[in-house]
Protein backbone atom coordinates (compact mmCIF):
# COMPACT_ATOMS: atom_id res chain seq x y z
CA UNK A 1 0.00 0.00 0.00
CA UNK A 2 1.24 3.51 -0.79
CA UNK A 3 0.06 6.44 1.30
CA UNK A 4 0.86 10.12 0.77
CA UNK A 5 0.01 13.07 2.97
CA UNK A 6 1.24 15.85 5.22
CA UNK A 7 2.62 14.77 8.59
CA UNK A 8 2.28 18.27 10.14
CA UNK A 9 -0.40 20.93 10.01
CA UNK A 10 0.18 24.65 9.38
CA UNK A 11 1.14 25.08 13.06
CA UNK A 12 3.84 22.38 12.88
CA UNK A 13 1.74 19.97 14.97
CA UNK A 14 1.22 16.27 14.02
CA UNK A 15 -1.48 15.94 11.37
CA UNK A 16 -3.39 12.71 11.90
CA UNK A 17 -3.43 9.95 10.77
CA UNK A 18 -0.01 10.20 9.09
CA UNK A 19 2.07 10.02 12.33
CA UNK A 20 0.38 6.71 13.29
CA UNK A 21 0.98 5.32 9.81
CA UNK A 22 4.65 6.34 9.96
CA UNK A 23 4.99 4.45 13.24
CA UNK A 24 3.89 1.13 11.72
CA UNK A 25 5.27 1.49 8.19
CA UNK A 26 8.02 -0.85 7.02
CA UNK A 27 9.44 1.67 4.55
CA UNK A 28 9.19 5.46 4.57
CA UNK A 29 10.19 7.83 1.79
CA UNK A 30 9.87 11.40 2.95
CA UNK A 31 9.79 13.84 0.06
CA UNK A 32 10.68 17.46 0.77
CA UNK A 33 9.83 20.65 -1.08
CA UNK A 34 12.10 23.66 -1.58
CA UNK A 35 11.79 26.55 0.89
CA UNK A 36 10.42 29.63 -0.89
CA UNK A 37 12.45 31.90 1.41
CA UNK A 38 15.98 30.45 1.39
CA UNK A 39 15.97 27.51 -1.07
CA UNK A 40 16.83 24.82 1.51
CA UNK A 41 14.85 21.56 1.79
CA UNK A 42 11.42 22.35 3.27
CA UNK A 43 9.44 20.06 5.56
CA UNK A 44 6.91 22.62 6.81
CA UNK A 45 3.82 24.27 5.33
CA UNK A 46 3.47 27.99 6.00
CA UNK A 47 -0.12 29.20 5.77
CA UNK A 48 -0.28 32.63 4.15
CA UNK A 49 -4.01 33.23 4.67
CA UNK A 50 -5.52 34.51 7.92
CA UNK A 51 -7.84 31.53 8.52
CA UNK A 52 -7.50 29.74 11.87
CA UNK A 53 -9.31 26.55 10.83
CA UNK A 54 -7.10 23.46 10.92
CA UNK A 55 -8.02 22.36 7.39
CA UNK A 56 -8.35 24.93 4.64
CA UNK A 57 -8.32 23.69 1.05
CA UNK A 58 -5.92 25.72 -1.02
CA UNK A 59 -2.72 25.66 -2.98
CA UNK A 60 -0.28 28.33 -4.05
CA UNK A 61 -2.52 31.18 -2.88
CA UNK A 62 -2.78 29.89 0.69
CA UNK A 63 0.41 27.99 1.53
CA UNK A 64 4.18 28.12 1.06
CA UNK A 65 6.86 25.48 1.56
CA UNK A 66 9.25 26.48 4.35
CA UNK A 67 12.28 24.94 6.03
CA UNK A 68 12.49 24.68 9.83
CA UNK A 69 14.53 27.92 10.04
CA UNK A 70 12.16 30.04 7.89
CA UNK A 71 8.90 28.58 9.26
CA UNK A 72 6.94 31.08 11.40
CA UNK A 73 4.35 29.34 13.60
CA UNK A 74 1.07 31.24 13.94
CA UNK A 75 0.46 33.16 17.14
CA UNK A 76 -2.92 31.62 17.95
Amino acid sequence: MIVAGLDQDYRGKPFEPIPQLLAVAEYITKTLAICVVCGNPADRTQRTSSSHERVVVGAKEGYEARCRKCFEPPKD
